[in-house]
């Protein structure tokens, strides 16, 4: 990893309050996906402590969406672009695990 100071700069584009997608994983014969779509977070904390909440031991990603897209029946796929915040993808060759969460205040 890299670090460089900068300056401040004006953003050409802002969003306040970003959807964020959370994947959690399931291992069984293969990775069972189980995809959910966070509207409405306050912050990441708030998302932490939700993944906390539902992740039943299972391993996680956590992204935010790069555009703001409405909410969608679940049959229509999404396709806001996504970047990751924590977590891998175990069906990506040398994903690292990321199986528990600590959230410290």
């Amino acid at each position: 990893m890299r670090s460089f100071e900068t300056v401040h700069a004006e953003e050409s584009d802002y969003v306040e309050f970003p959807n964020y997608r959370v994947n959690f994983w399931q291992k069984g014969t293969g990775w069972a996906l189980d995809a959910h779509v966070l509207l409405g977070v306050q912050d990441l904390h708030e998302v932490l402590t939700w993944v906390e909440e539902h992740s039943r031991g299972r391993r996680f990603e956590v992204f935010v969406e790069t555009v703001l897209e409405a909410e969608s029946d679940f049959g229509v796929p999404r396709t806001a672009g996504l970047v990751r915040l924590l977590g891998s993808n175990p069906n990506v060759p040398g994903g690292k695990t990321m199986d528990w969460l600590m959230i410290k205040d």
